[in-house]
């Protein structure tokens, strides 16, 4: 849940600290003074893009932070990122004319790490994402699971297997492409291939190479400082066995001064390690050989792989990975039939294991979609909707032609539909074509409530999702919110009375002029300013005894 919300200086928000309770918070004022503001700060807390147009004018910089509970479903992120757990989560946007900076807990992030934070904690549904329901390439965001095992594999599966098919797919269709211009050229790529393979290349030999050339080059330095260095820790000057007589010196007196111990230790550290230095120098030295030779063959070789590099202005791992493709085009011009015929074999291979894959993930979608139906269609009585009916039809796929790679997706083959009846004995339709704006809000609340018991979110915040409806229908709206208040806590806006006498806290937000500016400002509403803000929204500005009667019956009833 969302504890605390500070806003300084976000548009015509000046300076704004919000507590919140547990429960269900409705937030209500007059259209224009800043409601759908507060959303917008909490949504910049939760990932949302945020510009130097939110400044408040005259200022240099806007600020938003809030605190969230911590959930433990972030622990394995938060690792990754060095963020600290503790109790609660800070977030912290600061934005300025040139940049917007991101903390956690006094952590700087990205905003593609505060996504992800995001999703763990709350979900936010403004006006526009009933539109959602209007838009086909949403669906499946509302059908694939959150948090499912199972499912997961099946998308890892699908997910590889695209990645193997659509590399199989562009080596075909590059032979094919490349027949007649490797037949062209074929001499020139057997010259190419003639003389980078004549080089042996292997990633690193560059590098090798240099550090021959370098150590043969310096022989006689490295010779005489091995050998100074030999002497010096030979010599009886500076002799290492005597690192070790003071070691055992003060081994005699350890019982006495706990730092003789800690001396007598590290003397026999350095002993060990200078005996150790001494003999690998003297096993350096032995092993000391100067050939002209083999530094003559090192500097024509490091030559020969230079001038390559400088005339196909490629690094060691390009040329290698150049000889691989025209090694491949040779086989096109020489030997095309087989080569195409072999290529075509993997890919037919490749073809049929993701289409495999994308026929599991469909089934399961499938199944999960008749108890998805069966769902929605439960939290829709719950909305004044006691006639729906609801079916996700799935698009046909022709597998027939392994060359159709349109039909492959990033998330699999599967285009859906919702088609539903919200009258009984009439057929059912695309929901984009037959539902109401009314319908479509109460469609989406149902969606929302169903799709809590996948999620690990403690937040849920409506922007006036109660758009279209009013009378019996506002009082379903209104309890379903609040059940769903039971299990997380909701922030809502609303311009229902029936919604807003539900909610456990009521904030009313308004606009102030001082000296000259307007800012927004907000209070919670307790007993009789509550009864009169709810019988205001029930009766206009004018607020009559019933309505004042009607609002605490409301609030009584709730």
């Amino acid at each position: 849940m969302i504890r605390e919300l500070n806003v300084k200086d976000f548009a015509i928000i000046e300076d704004l600290n919000i507590n919140f309770n547990l429960g269900m918070t409705v937030l209500t004022g007059e259209t224009g003074a800043g409601k759908s503001l507060i959303i917008d700060t909490i949504s910049l807390l939760l990932g949302a893009r945020a510009d130097s147009d939110m400044i408040r004018y005259g200022k240099s910089k806007a600020i938003v932070s809030g605190i969230f509970d911590y959930n433990e479903s972030l622990n394995d992120l938060f690792d990754s990122l060095s963020i600290p757990k503790l109790d609660t989560i800070k977030i912290v946007r600061e934005i300025t004319e040139s940049r917007n900076a991101i903390k956690v807990n006094d952590i700087n992030i990205t905003l593609t790490s505060l996504k992800q934070i995001a999703k763990r904690l709350a979900d936010i549904h403004v006006q526009n994402d009933t539109y959602k329901l209007f838009n086909q390439d949403e669906y499946l965001s509302f059908l694939d699971p959150k948090s499912d095992k199972a499912f997961d594999k099946l998308m890892d599966s699908y997910i590889k297997a695209l990645y193997e098919y659509n590399n199989s797919y562009s080596i075909v269709t590059k032979i094919k492409n490349n027949q007649k211009n490797a037949n062209l050229k074929l001499d020139f790529l057997k010259y190419e291939k003639e003389e980078i393979e004549g080089l042996d290349l292997y990633i690193g030999i560059d590098d090798e190479l240099n550090e021959k050339v370098s150590r043969l080059s310096n022989f006689d330095k490295i010779s005489n400082s091995l050998n100074q260095a030999y002497e010096s820790l030979n010599s009886e000057m500076s002799s290492i066995d005597s690192l070790y007589d003071a070691a055992k010196y003060l081994e005699e007196i350890k019982e006495y001064d706990k730092d003789f111990s800690d001396y007598s230790s590290k003397l026999l550290d350095s002993y060990y390690i200078s005996s150790e230095i001494k003999d690998n120098i003297a096993k350096a030295i032995r092993n000391l050989d100067f050939d002209q030779d083999e530094l003559n063959l090192a500097i024509e070789k490091l030559n020969e792989i230079n001038k390559a590099k400088d005339k196909y202005k490629m690094s060691v791992e390009e040329l290698i990975k150049h000889l691989e493709e025209i090694t491949l085009e040779i086989d096109m011009a020489l030997n095309y039939d087989e080569v195409l015929k072999e290529k075509e074999n993997e890919l037919k291979k490749s073809f049929e294991r993701l289409k495999n894959a994308s026929i599991k993930l469909t089934e399961y979608r499938k199944k999960k979609s008749i108890g998805l139906s069966k769902a929605i269609v439960d939290e829709c009585k719950d909305l004044d909707l006691d006639s729906t009916r609801l079916e996700v039809k799935f698009n046909e796929v022709n597998y027939d032609d392994m060359y159709n790679k349109s039909i492959f997706l990033d998330n699999g083959v599967d285009q859906i539909d919702f088609y539903v009846s919200f009258n009984s004995g009439e057929p059912l339709h695309s929901i984009s074509k037959v539902a109401s704006g009314g319908e479509a809000s109460r469609m989406m609340l149902a969606f929302k409530s169903y799709l809590l018991n996948d999620n690990s979110i403690s937040l849920e915040v409506f922007d006036e999702i109660d758009t279209g409806v009013s009378g019996k229908t506002a009082l379903k709206i209104a309890n379903k919110m609040y059940n769903i208040s039971k299990k997380i806590q909701v922030l809502c806006i609303t311009h229902l009375p029936q919604v807003a006498a539900k909610g456990d806290s009521h904030i009313y937000i308004y606009k102030d002029l001082v000296d000259g500016r307007t800012k927004t400002n907000f209070k919670y509403l307790e007993n009789n300013e509550r009864i009169e803000e709810i019988a205001k929204m029930l009766s206009g500005d004018s607020i009559s005894i019933y309505a004042l009667e009607h609002a605490k019956e409301l609030i009584q009833n709730r």
